[in-house]
């Protein structure tokens, strides 16, 4: 029985949607990997996540153990106002906010009595999991004291790339850098050169990763478990067809708002990487066609952005519990993707999944054209709404497209075969 220890703190809500907060891709498929080892029955699961309070217990056969943080989310809110600087005064303000009056100087007074601990240090409540090797997800602070705790308890640890920004040239270039999550570059060089073996996304993230660094890397495309995905779409189906029949007792035009399939974007208030405000562009070409955006809360200020710059046609909701999101993907007319940086986009597969196709205006290149599940934009928006409102009219060869998705994603990224990629790897690096 091998025993795996998986490190992907801030996946808590997508174990428990109740407690609120963003859900990335990321979160989402260490969990899936997590639940399907669990079912193997050959390897005992330990899942790590980040809460206020504890929430431990198991989950689908996955053991949950809790990294008890009160404070996380009050460095996070300054994070994205204030960032750090080499040289003095060692602090830039990014933008203004008036809860900084409060926040900032609750940040000092806790790293005061809480001195920041170095990462690449190893850590108690990862050295004392009781298993056979680690696996990390991300390049990112956490990973760096995961690895060193991992070595200082004699074990091996396994690195998950989470995107191509995960492997940026100014890791080796400039170690003073910090990225726009708070990670120095110093410490993300250290991951990807102290992690016993590194999982890649795509063969285009194992060909930078030994160009740039040196390393041999292991490709696992991302997974889905399309046998729950059609579940979960059957249950969104029956809710929705008792939806339409309760409008149809209702005044005339009542439903009529709803009638139409929205253009979907998942993502997060982000204007740096998933730039919700490319989607407002692209609505407002389209005023036609309804959109549907899924922004889950992060920066306070590009939210307010991004909703006062949305027209008639578009609905913001902050989130959609994992469990909703297949029936809301099959009602979609197609998913729009604004993302200037992606590893591998999970709602790409969630879209072929639905048969729905996808337009992608920065991302996704490769994947698109060997799944013929949609169409690149090359960064051009304007291409981006002529091909949305060509789809709107056109059911035939949307659906053709759709179905392109759908065999791809049956093909290449059934759950069952890539948990057993990672768990031969996880095997492999700990015996090694």
């Amino acid at each position: 029985m091998l025993r795996a220890c998986i490190v992907c703190l801030p996946a808590a809500a997508v174990i428990n949607p109740a407690l609120g907060g963003g859900i990335g891709g990321t979160e989402t498929r260490a969990w899936l990997f997590a639940r399907t080892l669990a079912k193997r029955g050959d390897t005992q699961v330990t899942f790590i996540v980040r809460n206020r309070t504890p929430m431990d217990g198991t989950v689908e056969g996955v053991v949950i153990r809790t990294f008890v943080d009160r404070v996380y989310n009050l460095f996070e809110q300054v994070g994205l106002c204030v960032v750090r600087r080499s040289g003095f005064p060692w602090l830039r303000l990014r933008r203004w906010r008036t809860s900084l009056l409060w926040q900032f100087p609750a940040a000092v007074a806790v790293r005061l009595f809480s001195p920041r601990r170095n990462p690449t240090q190893p850590a108690p409540h990862f050295q004392h999991i009781d298993c056979d090797v680690f696996c990390t997800f991300g390049v990112q602070t956490v990973s760096a004291t995961v690895i060193a705790s991992a070595h200082a308890a004699g074990k091996r640890a396994v690195l998950v790339l989470g995107s191509d920004g995960d492997l940026d040239e100014k890791f080796l270039t400039d170690p003073d850098s910090i990225n726009p999550y708070g990670d120095r570059a110093a410490v993300c060089r250290f991951i990807l050169e102290q992690a016993d073996e590194i999982v890649c996304q795509t063969p285009d993230q194992k060909r930078v990763l030994k160009e740039r660094f040196g390393r041999e890397g292991v490709v696992i495309e991302n997974p889905l478990d399309l046998e729950e995905f059609d579940r979960l779409a059957g249950k969104g189906k029956a809710a929705a067809a008792d939806e339409m029949v309760s409008d149809a007792r209702s005044p005339s035009g009542a439903s009529s708002a709803r009638s139409s399939r929205p253009v979907l974007w998942v993502g997060r208030a982000d204007a740096i990487h998933k730039r919700p405000m490319l989607a407002i562009d692209i609505a407002k070409q389209c005023p036609a066609i309804p959109f549907l955006l899924v922004m889950n809360p992060r920066d306070p200020a590009e939210e307010a952005r991004v909703r006062a710059a949305a027209p008639a046609n578009v609905t913001i909701r902050d989130r959609v519990p994992p469990p909703e999101m297949p029936a809301l993907m099959e009602r979609s007319l197609a998913l729009l993707n604004t993302s200037s940086l992606e590893g591998f986009a999970n709602t790409f597969l969630q879209a072929g999944a639905a048969r729905i196709p996808v337009v992608s205006v920065e991302v996704g290149d490769v994947y698109l054209r060997q799944s013929r599940g949609g169409e690149w934009c090359a960064g051009d928006l304007g291409r981006g709404a002529a091909i949305l409102r060509a789809w709107a009219s056109d059911d035939a060869g949307r659906s053709e497209l759709g179905a392109n998705g759908r065999a791809w994603v049956e093909a290449h990224h059934a759950a069952a075969e890539r948990a057993a990629e990672l768990r031969d790897v996880l095997a492999a690096t700990q015996r090694a």
